[in-house]
């Protein structure tokens, strides 16, 4: 799943960022960690770094999620239940790395702008998940993760400072089994009385012969 929303933010980039023209390389790596990135021109490099992956506890949901039939004989009818899917947050440091800091900054600029542009990411999805109309939530700007600062972040990857975009993509789980149902009763329900069989409300009803010995009523 996470390689699917790193494909999916790699798309995203090429798409938002459209300077420098003559092409630039992504890389994944920790920023800085090779010490080469951006140094001279035709080397301009976008840094996407995953430094962070929880669960968003704000959106977990409790109950029980219901599918019901589509067969279009009985739309209302359940055909199976499952627990609601549960979120994960990952977060990213997007960087530039250029010659000189004026492009980098524009590079970002242009990042800032078209993330800004869409809150959803088009990340693949189970089918399951697609089906309840769920999708990945991109969203940028704001800061890191409680229990993190980016002063720490720099310092844990050995780099000075720079300039970042923090990008939250929040992507719901496939977390759950589908329960399916199986023991429907698919034949008019049958209530026995003394001396009327009484069936199902639309399966009309009819009197009980009367028991040896004992007058019809």
């Amino acid at each position: 799943m996470i390689e699917l929303v790193d494909h999916a933010l790699e798309s995203r980039v090429r798409q938002d960022l459209t300077w420098p023209p003559t092409g630039y390389a992504i890389d994944f790596q920790p920023p800085g960690r090779e010490g080469t990135l951006g140094d001279t021109t035709g080397a301009e490099t976008v840094g996407i770094y995953l430094y962070d992956i929880r669960e968003d506890t704000d959106r977990r949901q409790t109950g029980m999620v219901y599918r019901y039939t589509t067969d279009g004989v009985d739309p209302k009818k359940k055909a199976a239940e499952h627990e609601p899917p549960r979120w994960a947050r990952l977060s990213y440091l997007i960087t530039a790395w250029a010659p000189d800091a004026v492009t980098a900054h524009r590079m970002l600029g242009e990042l800032l702008i078209g993330f800004a542009r869409s809150r959803e990411l088009p990340v693949p999805l189970p089918p399951e998940l697609e089906e309840m109309e769920l999708a990945a939530l991109l969203d940028v700007g704001h800061p890191p993760a409680e229990d993190r600062a980016l002063t720490e972040l720099w310092s844990a990857v050995g780099h000075t400072l720079v300039p970042a975009l923090n990008v939250t993509v929040t992507v719901p789980l496939l977390s759950f089994l589908t329960k399916q149902y199986e023991d429907w009763v698919r034949q008019p329900l049958v209530v026995l009385d003394k001396n009327v069989e009484i069936r199902h409300p639309g399966a009309g009803w009819r009197p009980r012969p009367p028991r040896p010995g004992r007058e019809a009523r």
